[in-house]
């Protein structure tokens, strides 16, 4: 079931879908564990047959969930060269580019969390010196008085 909700899913859903993982140093930088993918990001291969390999990407295909990266090309039966599409979950985001102001801004959005041991150091307290407090005269409540509501009788209407 949940297979075909991903591969029947409506274009503007697919293409959030094309994603992959932000480097330790971006994670730190960002505050995020992954992100879109956008032309022009360098990213690195982490699994399959072209392993260890870094580029930019060049082309990125929603329907089939993956990217073509520059450099990485097969050579067809008549010598003519093809992009060979990486699926996106076997790369790693290296650098991105921040062209485009709407990208940097949600990137930015999200700030890294502060570490626990950075949170706990704080100065000691000083003891502070007591006033002697006043005693506040009350003021007695005024009781208000309601007023009984008017009825309307059918004499007075007519």
């Amino acid at each position: 079931m949940r297979n075909q909700q991903i591969y029947r899913a409506p274009y503007a859903r697919r293409s959030k879908q094309v994603s992959a993982n932000l480097s330790k140093d971006l994670r730190k930088k960002y505050g995020k564990r992954s992100v879109r993918l956008a032309i022009d990001d360098s990213v690195k291969i982490i699994r399959g047959e072209y392993k260890g390999i870094d580029g930019k990407i060049t082309k990125i295909a929603i329907d089939k969930g993956s990217i073509a990266i520059e450099g990485i090309k097969k050579e067809k039966l008549k010598g003519e060269k093809i992009d060979v599409y990486i699926p996106s979950s076997n790369i790693l985001v290296t650098s991105l580019n921040t062209d485009d102001h709407w990208r940097k801004s949600k990137l930015e959005g999200k700030k890294p969390k502060s570490t626990p041991k950075e949170a706990k150091q704080e100065k000691p307290k000083e003891a502070k010196q007591e006033k002697p407090k006043e005693a506040k005269q009350e003021k007695p409540k005024e009781t208000s008085v309601k007023k009984p509501a008017k009825t309307k009788s059918k004499e007075s209407k007519n």
